[in-house]
């Protein structure tokens, strides 16, 4: 398991509720948004928790960019939880 933390910064003509809304319901097959958060007209943050780095890569490079309104993914940070 992996957690990759993005920054997505929106068009100005986009609706970043909309988007967010339509980010959330992605269907993807090793991976899924755990938050989509709106920070203002033209950002989000997401926390997106992959099987493994290789699919949380695949999602930030190849369906993200297809979302539209999506101008730019930023990845934060990538963290591999710790289980005790």
């Amino acid at each position: 398991m992996v957690n990759i933390y993005l920054f997505v910064e929106l068009i100005r003509a986009a609706s970043a509720a909309d988007v967010a809304e339509h980010i959330k319901g992605m269907s993807l097959a090793n991976c899924k948004f755990a938050n989509v958060v709106v920070l203002s007209y033209d950002k989000l943050v997401a926390q997106l928790d992959c099987s493994t780095p290789e699919d949380g890569t695949r999602v930030v490079l190849e369906e993200l960019p297809k979302v539209e309104g999506v101008v730019q993914t930023n990845v934060i940070d990538v963290v591999k939880p710790v289980q005790h």
